[in-house]
């Protein structure tokens, strides 16, 4: 059959060009065949019962043992604080001073003051003396003698008063230094230098933090679980992976009626700095005796699509291993692993770092970390 040119030459083309698509088709499934067979990097984990404490989790706030607002108890112009925010002191220790100026003046003058008094006080006490001299010899009238005693009583008054001012402007003087009640921590600096600082208003917060309480609340159908004195485990997001053991300190006697669950604080040690006032953590409370549970590394459970979980499982092939996949039932988180209720078994090879670039029948070696 005679075709017209422009004919022939389209089947030309379409002859040259199918084997070039076979061929690129070839290629493409081999590329695939060998990036399957490529050996993975994975590290193994032995499947293994770990002994367990069944506990309730339930949500708590930090709060420091104590928390003292800080205030000069005069008011005067804030001269200099010597310490900021986050600093550690101890009891005794100067935090700030107003200007003491005025207060030093003050107690100068009260004390000159007491120094006159006493003069005087001296002066009317020998006048005193003398006419009661006087009026044993019988050459003193009794008006003269009620009129020394009576110098004499004002005097001594005098100078008592005048002590009195001297101490008060002591004191006054003192106050303007302000001191550590206790050893801490500044938590938070209220004021700046050359401020006016008022008569107990506060300049300075100092948080005990040696000690800290947690506040927490528990359903009151699971409140049978709380004892004073009963530990208590607390979970810091500043140490995820490290509880932090603490004694239940106290329990509320009344149920809140809006939420139905029962207050308690758990007290705990806090060297490490490790929960901080106003934290939120969350606070674990035992429910029962402790058990075996089948835990892996929260980590090592996917999801696929329908959020259904699995791992995958290193098992022998071909002289090597290969990943296979195994769906799960998953049961309660214990920190950072997870109970499997059913899908593994002891003792199997589980596969808890590189499993997320993994398909099934992928080829995999097991490395150290």
């Amino acid at each position: 059959m005679n075709l017209p040119l422009h004919a022939r030459r389209g089947l030309a083309l379409v002859a040259i060009a199918l084997p070039l698509v076979g061929a690129g088709c070839d290629d493409a499934t081999a590329k695939a065949e060998a990036s399957r067979e490529l050996t993975k990097a994975v590290r193994l984990e032995s499947v293994a019962r770990r002994e367990v404490q069944p506990a309730l989790r339930v949500p708590g706030l930090v709060e420091a043992k104590a928390r003292i607002e800080l205030a000069f108890r005069v008011t005067g112009f804030v001269e200099r604080f010597h310490v900021d925010e986050g600093d550690q002191v101890r009891e005794g220790d100067v935090l700030a001073e107003l200007d003491a100026a005025d207060f030093e003046r003050e107690t100068r003058a009260a004390r000159a003051s007491l120094e006159r008094a006493r003069a005087q006080a001296a002066h009317a006490r020998q006048a005193f003396e003398r006419q009661e001299q006087l009026r044993e010899s019988g050459t003193a009238s009794e008006e003269a003698h009620q009129r020394a005693l009576s110098a004499h009583q004002m005097a001594n008054a005098d100078v008592s008063g005048a002590r009195t001012r001297l101490e008060q402007a002591q004191d006054r003087l003192e106050k303007a230094t302000l001191r550590a009640p206790i050893d801490g921590a500044i938590e938070a600096r209220l004021a700046e230098p050359h401020e006016v600082a008022s008569a107990d208003a506060p300049v300075l917060v100092l948080t005990q933090l040696e000690t800290v309480t947690v506040r927490a609340s528990l359903a009151d159908s699971a409140a049978s679980g709380l004892q004073v004195g009963r530990s208590a485990k607390v979970w810091s997001p500043l140490r995820p992976d490290h509880p932090i053991e603490g004694r239940i300190a106290r329990i509320g006697v009344v149920a809140d009626p809006a939420t139905r669950t029962i207050p308690f604080e758990v007290e705990l040690d806090n060297a490490e700095r490790a929960l901080l006032p106003h934290l939120a953590v969350d606070v674990e409370i035992p429910t029962g005796d402790p058990r075996s549970e089948l835990l892996v590394p929260m980590a090592a459970v996917l999801r696929d699509a329908d959020t259904q979980p699995f791992c995958f499982l290193a098992s022998d092939a071909d002289g090597g291993l290969r990943a296979k996949r195994r769906p799960v039932v998953t049961g309660a988180v214990r920190g950072d692993r997870i109970a499997i209720e059913s899908g593994l078994r002891e003792g199997e090879r589980l596969i808890v770092r590189g499993q997320h670039f993994l398909r099934p029948g992928d080829t995999v070696n097991a490395v150290e970390d």
